[in-house]
């Protein structure tokens, strides 16, 4: 009879563990894995044989997940919102939301700018860039110095170097390249 209330807390912890995992929503599931894959890639040894690539592949819903997951731990971020669709052929489509406000751009542009973008991913020594092909701002083309300028008034609010649209940034740690195909993206590492 001893072991019985140590049996009933063991059952208790453990209906617990399941009822707070059945309460995390689809979204937040799905932003978790894209971190784990992340962390997973980050942490993989580097393999002798550096012809063999391992591959993992997120659909364009969990993208968008991690993004907006990313972006409600941003402390005062400057974009709102930023969503993607994964068109195939390295091609994506996407709208991002930043407060024009927080830049002191406000009298200038608008209290929010809202583009809209079209454009190829490229990747190689992983490295990785967006090659706009599209850009409206508040359904107006703009050329892509308009979002250059934009992204350079962030870089001085936080008095960083961000760089412009079209530059190579370093992919995540352990990765290589990324291919876009239609809803999914496929990670090398």
């Amino acid at each position: 009879m001893k072991n019985t209330p140590n049996k009933f807390f063991w059952i208790f912890i453990l209906f617990a563990a399941m009822v707070l995992l059945g309460g995390i929503d689809q979204t937040t599931k799905d932003a978790l894995k894209v971190q784990h894959i992340l962390k997973t890639i980050e942490r993989k040894p580097k393999q002798p044989d550096t012809n063999k690539e391992s591959i993992a592949e997120v659909s364009e819903k969990e993208v968008n997940a991690y993004i907006a997951y990313r972006l409600a731990r941003e402390e005062n971020p400057i974009v709102n919102n930023l969503t993607v669709n994964l068109l195939g052929n390295n091609q994506i489509q996407g709208k991002v939301r930043i407060k024009a406000d927080q830049l002191n751009l406000g009298g200038l542009l608008g209290k929010d700018l809202n583009f809209d973008f079209k454009g190829i991913v490229q990747t190689r020594d992983n490295a990785a860039r967006l090659n706009l092909t599209d850009l409206f701002l508040d359904g107006y083309s703009v050329q892509p110095q308009v979002l250059d300028f934009v992204i350079s008034s962030a870089g001085a609010l936080y008095d960083t170097d961000v760089g412009r649209v079209g530059d190579w940034y370093t992919l995540p740690k352990g990765m290589k390249r990324v291919k876009v195909q239609k809803a999914k993206a496929t990670i090398y590492y």
